[in-house]
C-alpha cells in the first residue's frame, strides 16, 4: 500500500515540476523544507511540549475507532500518533513530498494500514470530492489553515464530509500574540512585533513568499458557517513562543520547563485564546433536522 502511495505521489511531484500540475506558493515552499522539517521543528523541545498538550486535548475529543480527516498533515506526526491509538486518518496536504514522508513514517511505525494520504488544496475546497458524512471529525494543527482565507468554502466542504455531531478541531495562528509582540518589541524589531495586527502578512521560506492570514477566533467561526457551533476555545502557546523563537528557548531547559508548566495552567482560562500564539477552536457539526 505504501509503495503504491509513494509511486502516485512521485508522479504528482513530476507533474508539479514540469508545470503540468501547479502547486500554490505555500505548497512549493513546504516542498523545500519537507526533508528537514522534523529535525528543525517537529523534534524541537518547545514543539514537543506544545504537541503533548495538544494531544491530550485531542485524545479527549476523538476516541479509538474514529475515522478522521487531517488538513495540512506535514510529515504525519499527528496522524501517526492517532493511528497508534486505533484511529484511522486520511492525512492531506498540499505538498507531495510531505505526503510521501507521512506514508513512509506510517509504514515504519507499523500503522500504514490506518493512515491514508491525499493531496488536497485548501484554496480549492469547493472542488473537493470527499465522501458525504464519512468522517467522525476533522483536525488541523500548527496553523495550516492560516495559509488560506477560504474559510467559508472550507466550512461548507467539511459540513458535507463530517457526520452530524462530529467535531472540527483546529489550531490557528492568532491575530495577537503577547509573547511574540513583547519579545520582538523588546529587541527593537517593530515590523515583526506587529506583523499580525493587519490580519495578513507575507511569509518566506527560502526564496518563496506566500500570504499568511491571521483571523480572530470570532472572524473564523463566523466564516466557517452556520452548519457549525462553537464547543471550545482556548489558547495554545501563551508562554511558549512561536516557531521562530524555538531555538532561543531550547538553550534554557529549566526556563522551558517552567514555561511549560505555566502553559498548562493558563490554557483553560477564557482570556488565553486572545493572548496566545495560536488559538485552539473546536466546532461541532449541527444536525439539520
Amino acid at each position: 500500500m505504501w509503495a503504491l502511495c509513494l509511486s502516485a505521489l512521485s508522479r504528482r511531484q513530476s507533474l508539479a515540476a514540469s508545470g503540468t500540475m501547479s502547486l500554490p506558493e505555500s505548497g512549493l515552499a513546504f516542498e523545500r523544507i519537507a526533508t528537514t522539517y522534523d529535525a528543525d521543528l517537529t523534534d524541537s523541545p518547545v514543539s514537543r511540549l506544545l504537541r503533548a498538550q495538544l494531544w491530550a486535548w485531542l485524545a479527549a475529543l476523538f476516541p479509538p475507532g474514529n475515522y478522521l480527516l487531517e488538513l495540512g498533515c506535514g510529515t504525519g506526526e499527528d496522524a501517526i500518533w492517532f493511528a497508534q491509538r486505533g484511529v484511522r486518518v486520511l492525512a492531506t496536504d498540499i505538498s507531495p513530498q510531505m505526503l510521501a514522508i507521512t506514508a513512509q513514517k506510517a509504514a515504519q511505525h507499523g500503522v500504514g494500514h490506518l493512515v491514508q494520504v491525499q493531496l488536497l488544496d485548501l484554496d480549492r475546497a469547493e472542488a473537493w470530492q470527499l465522501p458525504e458524512r464519512a468522517f467522525d471529525g476533522v483536525y488541523s494543527n500548527y496553523g495550516a489553515l492560516n495559509c488560506t482565507a477560504n474559510w467559508s468554502a472550507l466550512g461548507a466542504a467539511l459540513a458535507h464530509a463530517v457526520r452530524y455531531g462530529g467535531c472540527a478541531a483546529f489550531t490557528l495562528i492568532s491575530r495577537f500574540s503577547l509573547i511574540e509582540t513583547c519579545w520582538h518589541a523588546a529587541h527593537g524589531n517593530w515590523r515583526v512585533a506587529f506583523r499580525r495586527w493587519r490580519g495578513k502578512a507575507s511569509a518566506r521560506i527560502g526564496a518563496i513568499s506566500f500570504p499568511i492570514y491571521y483571523p480572530t477566533a470570532r472572524q473564523f467561526r463566523r466564516a466557517f458557517g452556520a452548519a457549525w457551533r462553537l464547543r471550545k476555545l482556548r489558547g495554545w502557546g501563551i508562554f511558549l513562543p512561536p516557531s521562530d523563537l524555538y531555538g532561543a528557548l531550547a538553550r534554557h531547559p529549566r526556563l522551558l520547563r517552567l514555561l511549560g508548566a505555566a502553559e498548562r495552567l493558563a490554557a483553560p482560562l477564557a482570556l488565553s485564546a486572545y493572548l496566545a500564539d495560536q488559538f485552539w477552536i473546536v466546532l461541532e457539526r449541527r444536525c439539520e433536522f
